[in-house]
């Protein structure tokens, strides 16, 4: 079993288990305190009175466990692309548990997505375990992303919605962070982990993501707000995988033409199955 499948398969299944969290988190974060990045203790200890949201937020962290691995062995632009995918197992579990029935477009992202994703796995040939990348490209990606989730924060767009596109980009230059860290981990260790400055990079856009994600869910309708956490995420880290980290496209020019219009197909079948995901915490009647 090659270290692309085990880490490609880890990335579905680590998005199942991220989609489920966010949605139990949703559904506890309703009825907590309002979340306020000036009062952090006091955020954190409103949402860790619920045991429906620790129970998210358990699943949640297993799911990131799950997802540096697959980074550990897989390129970070078709983990990203796969850990999208899983929506379409999620859907299902709508459809079984929620009495929830897909409609004609999200039907069709399900259907895009698995062929979306099997056109990545297809021409490739050899992929390499970690993707290099320079310091300085990096630290300049994520500095603008940090700025453009900011900026966004400051439009006129409605405040949900900007809450969740904002940490879906942060959400994003974390994940470049992290896939840097394993890189290093791999070949330096723990020790040199600890000292990189991309330690503390993943840790401020980690945080600064969750405070406006979660602030996101508490002020609008889930799906809008989860759909554009979900879109910022993919496409920040999927860029910043092509342009930072040199990730592969194919051996050959019409294959580098089909993965692209692949990572574009992930994106769009994405988008359109984002009702499964909100159906799967407003419930059968919750439309």
């Amino acid at each position: 079993m090659s270290r692309l499948f085990v880490g490609l398969s880890l990335a579905l299944i680590a998005s199942v288990a991220l989609n489920v969290s966010y949605l139990i988190q949703h559904a506890a974060a309703t009825h907590a305190p309002r979340v306020d990045i000036r009062r952090p203790l006091r955020t954190v200890a409103g949402l860790f009175s619920s045991p429906l949201w620790l129970a998210g937020g358990a699943l949640g962290l297993l799911g990131w466990a799950m997802h540096i691995a697959a980074l550990t062995r897989a390129p970070i632009s078709l983990v990203q692309a796969f850990l999208v995918g899983g929506i379409a197992l999620v859907a299902p579990l709508a459809v079984h548990f929620l009495g929830h029935h897909l409609s004609r477009s999200e039907i069709a992202g399900v259907i895009l997505m698995g062929v979306a994703l099997f056109a990545l796995t297809v021409g490739r040939g050899h992929v390499g375990l970690h993707s290099g990348f320079r310091a300085r490209a990096l630290g300049s990606y994520v500095i603008v992303s940090c700025v453009l989730a900011g900026a966004l924060l400051l439009t006129d767009a409605p405040r949900a919605q900007a809450l969740g596109l904002a940490g879906g980009i942060l959400y994003g230059a974390a994940d470049l962070s992290i896939k840097a860290l394993t890189g290093i981990g791999t070949d330096d260790g723990v020790t040199a982990v600890l000292r990189s400055p991309w330690l503390l990079a993943a840790a401020v856009t980690s945080i600064a993501a969750f405070f406006c994600f979660q602030r996101g869910l508490q002020s609008g309708n889930a799906l809008p707000v989860i759909a554009l956490m979900t879109a910022g995420t993919n496409v920040i880290s999927i860029v910043g995988g092509l342009l930072v980290f040199g990730d592969p496209l194919g051996r050959r020019p019409p294959f580098i033409v089909l993965h692209l219009a692949a990572f574009v197909l992930v994106a769009v079948a994405a988008w359109l199955m984002a009702p499964a995901q909100a159906a799967m915490t407003t419930g059968p009647e919750g439309h």
